[in-house]
């Protein structure tokens, strides 16, 4: 019975600090503190690990190396907890760590250096590891007090300087790892021997801890997870290393065959997803380059032409489409004439385009269609002024309805943009005019929302009216609404949400039906979401077909969610 939950216990430690290690690299990989954490799950999983096979197969020698393991362990966990209390305290004990460092390394070197120290291997494998007397032994159990007194301290520190009371699950993850180095040190040389099972379930039992502090707290994660994520992630790896250990045990019956599989199976996955989240965050990285860009070209000096403007805003357009090329031609006469290139038709090209709706964007056409993928009309109140044609993406099939959104807010600002250049009214300073609507051009593209944040905009708009789910949401959370209690929050972010939806209002008042084009952005949002309006409804007050509504709801949104993002980072 004894050694079967040993046995259980140890697989389940295998697991869970293994998978909690590598979950925590792919989710902080970019934090010293986060990598402090991964080094010391890793120790753990290798001591539970060697302790599984050892069960099976006898290895004199090994336990001095799971105690080294748990040394490594101690170690890193005494510095990740001085990483996570207030700066000014960290400064003023670094000496406590390099200490704990410099007495963890000749530990290990003494453990490793005598396998012996260890008596009855062969015997005791159900049971604490019991030392001889003497300085393997004294210097073993002293650097086990010397880390755990150093962690309750820092624990101390953090509590008394507020950075530890809203995480408390971390704290008691930390004392229960400190509660095993003591029945460890009982352990040691006690006649009769204590049971391993007790020592490795308190271990187990504060990575669980350490868990929870993740998945609610955030505790050591980089980027903002939702509170269901860890427990999503762990239930898929459970239910997969299951289905492949079941396999595993009906083809070989082998308990060693069993841990190798279980430990593959979370390196794999784990890996798969690491890998993702790199590309992930190459993508953000990649992007950010981009933003850069354009902010540099918002910079562009007060009498850059029109030409420039618009060369630099399409070329920055092509790069975060990813698209081989793109132009744009501007109205003359009866013709529309490239004005601006970039990798596409040659400046100073006439081309015959066909009407096209103020709302609509159309596949290139045949004489077009090998170097054109998207035409996109720029319209002017009833004129259309220009059109942008948008090539291939260069490592897609298609774009995305976001691409494609982007790529008509961006015609809606070369229009403004085109149409104040030509202006001659003297009310208007004509440079001063085209530097805003240029700038206006740059914002849209630099603060391009991503897909999910737009998501998370309109989960709030829907519950616009209930302030308790508002302040439990991720949409509270990403832009770091405060507040005493989550209705609280739900009141701020309400409010935060009615006045970016205002913000789209065109001014003066509301005219008669039919609505003017201006007005769509605010009329799609207001009325359904403040004054719940049907969508036949609105659809009927602007006069406009399903798919043109669809668009226009896209576009408000993500206007709406720009404009949170720029409050945000103001």
């Amino acid at each position: 019975m004894l050694f079967a939950l040993t046995s259980g216990v140890d697989f389940l430690g295998l697991a869970i600090s293994f998978w909690l290690a590598l979950y925590l690299l792919a989710r902080g990989f970019p934090s010293r503190t986060t990598i402090r954490a991964v080094i010391a799950l890793l120790a753990l999983s290798v001591f539970f690990l060697s302790a599984s096979l050892n069960l099976w197969i006898q290895t004199p020698g090994t336990t001095a190396i799971r105690a080294a393991l748990l040394t490594v362990g101690l170690t890193v966990w005494c510095d990740l907890t001085q990483k996570l209390i207030p700066p000014k305290e960290q400064s003023k004990n670094t000496w406590i760590v390099i200490a704990i460092y410099i007495f963890g390394f000749m530990t290990v070197t003494l453990l490793l250096e005598n396998h012996e120290a260890f008596i009855s291997e062969q015997s005791n494998l159900l049971w604490v590891g019991r030392m001889n007397l003497g300085i393997q032994y004294g210097v073993y159990g002293v650097f086990q007090l010397a880390a755990s007194a150093a962690i309750l301290y820092n624990l101390r520190l953090g509590r008394k300087g507020k950075a530890g009371q809203t995480n408390p699950y971390f704290v008691a993850a930390s004392v229960l790892a400190v509660s095993t180095v003591g029945y460890g040190i009982l352990a040691l040389a006690l006649t009769p021997p204590l049971p391993r099972l007790i020592q490795d379930a308190l271990i187990i039992s504060s990575l669980i801890l350490l868990g929870i502090s993740v998945a609610r707290h955030q505790t050591l994660i980089e980027r903002r997870t939702t509170l269901h994520e860890l427990p999503i992630s762990a239930l898929v790896i459970f239910i997969l290393t299951t289905i492949y250990a079941l396999v595993a045990w009906a083809w070989s019956h082998s308990p060693l065959i069993l841990i190798l599989i279980t430990g593959l199976v979370i390196l794999t996955h784990s890996l798969y997803g690491l890998t993702a989240e790199f590309l992930v965050r190459s993508r953000y990285k990649k992007e950010s380059e981009y933003r850069n860009q354009l902010r540099h070209l918002g910079n562009l000096q007060p009498e850059a032409s029109l030409q420039n403007r618009l060369e630099g805003g399409l070329e920055l357009l092509c790069q975060i489409l990813d698209a081989t090329g793109a132009f744009i031609a501007i109205s003359q006469a009866a013709q529309f004439v490239v004005e601006v290139s970039f990798f596409s038709i040659a400046l100073g090209e006439k081309l015959d385009i066909p009407d096209m709706g103020p709302d609509n964007i159309h596949e290139a056409p045949i004489d077009l269609a090998n170097n054109v993928a998207w035409l996109v009309p720029a319209f002017k109140g009833r004129d259309q002024l220009a059109v942008i044609g948008i090539g291939f993406p260069k490592y897609r099939h298609r774009y995305s309805a976001d691409d494609l959104d982007l790529l008509a807010e961006a015609a809606d600002r070369v229009a403004a943009i085109v149409a104040m250049a030509g202006t001659q009214s003297e009310n208007i300073n004509p440079s001063m005019s085209l530097r805003a609507e240029s700038d206006e051009l740059i914002t849209t593209l630099s603060t391009n929302p991503d897909p999910q944040f737009v998501k998370m905009v309109e989960d709030g708009l829907r519950n616009l009216s209930d302030i308790i789910t508002l302040g439990q949401s991720s949409l509270a959370k990403a832009l770091q609404i405060e507040g005493k209690t989550h209705i609280d929050r739900g009141k701020t972010l309400r409010q935060e949400l009615i006045e970016a939806i205002e913000a789209l209002h065109p001014g003066g008042t509301r005219p008669k039906e039919p609505l003017p084009r201006e007005w769509e952005n605010y009329v799609v949002l207001h009325d359904a979401y403040v004054e719940g309006v049907d969508n036949r409804e609105i659809m009927s007050r602007l006069y406009t077909s399903e798919s043109t509504f669809v668009r226009s709801r896209r576009k408000a949104l993500r206007g709406v969610a720009r404009f949170l993002l720029e409050k945000a980072n103001a």
